[in-house]
């Protein structure tokens, strides 16, 4: 396993040049592509009155007694700061699918997230290894999230993809609907289902904080 280490100017230079000209930076892509997604909600709920009622409830389906989800992943490192870890996938090209995760106070990198363990592979001579954690998605109901729990679980992406039919009818707040634009924003970059869970998961427990992960 691979811990964050001090870099030169020198090396840090070198390391961001090399990610562009490779385009290394394609989960970054994703990453920009859902925040606009979520910029162009935020505009869209602003520039609408409320009704004297309130505001829709946001669907929660996850239920309070529901145990953590285990997972398996594949992890190539842990850092002290996103910073670090961010910086750790853009030295190396063969970490393109790479995304960070947030567990506690540390920021993991991993390019994998499967249902069990024969789904990730791990090799001591990459520097690799099989983790074994639990997702709590409990809280993301309330940012609209709330199956999320139901797609990590899936097995197939066209049952992911069958999940947003109701929004096309609008019985949707607009928070679910920007929770059901990521899915098809990373469904689009990849069918790989162990890479459509680290997407979500990195989204949802690194950018939206709602996802907590433990070992």
């Amino acid at each position: 396993m691979k811990f964050g280490k001090r870099y030169s100017k020198g090396t840090v230079f070198m390391a961001m040049l090399h990610g562009v000209l490779i385009g290394v930076a394609a989960v970054a892509v994703i990453g920009l592509l859902l925040a606009g997604t979520k910029g162009k909600d935020d505009v869209k709920t602003s520039g609408k009155e409320l009704a004297a009622s309130g505001p829709a409830p946001v669907e929660n389906s996850a239920k309070p007694d529901e145990e953590p989800l285990q997972l398996f992943a594949k992890q190539h490192g842990a850092f002290s700061s996103s910073e670090s870890a961010t910086l750790f996938i853009a030295e190396d090209p063969t970490l393109s699918k790479a995304a960070v995760i947030k567990a506690a106070d540390k920021y993991l990198v991993w390019t994998a997230v499967g249902l069990t363990e024969n789904e990730i592979d791990s090799s001591e001579s990459e520097g690799t290894y099989r983790k074994t954690f639990r997702a709590d998605t409990s809280s993301c109901g309330a940012i609209g999230a709330g199956k999320l729990r139901e797609v990590l679980m899936q097995t197939e992406i066209a049952k992911i993809n069958n999940l947003d039919e109701t929004t096309k009818e609008g019985k949707d707040d607009d928070k679910t609907k920007g929770f059901y634009k990521n899915i098809t924003t990373i469904t689009t970059f990849t069918k790989d289902l162990r890479v459509v869970r680290l997407l979500l998961l990195s989204q949802y427990s690194h950018t939206e904080n709602c996802v907590k992960i433990t070992f």
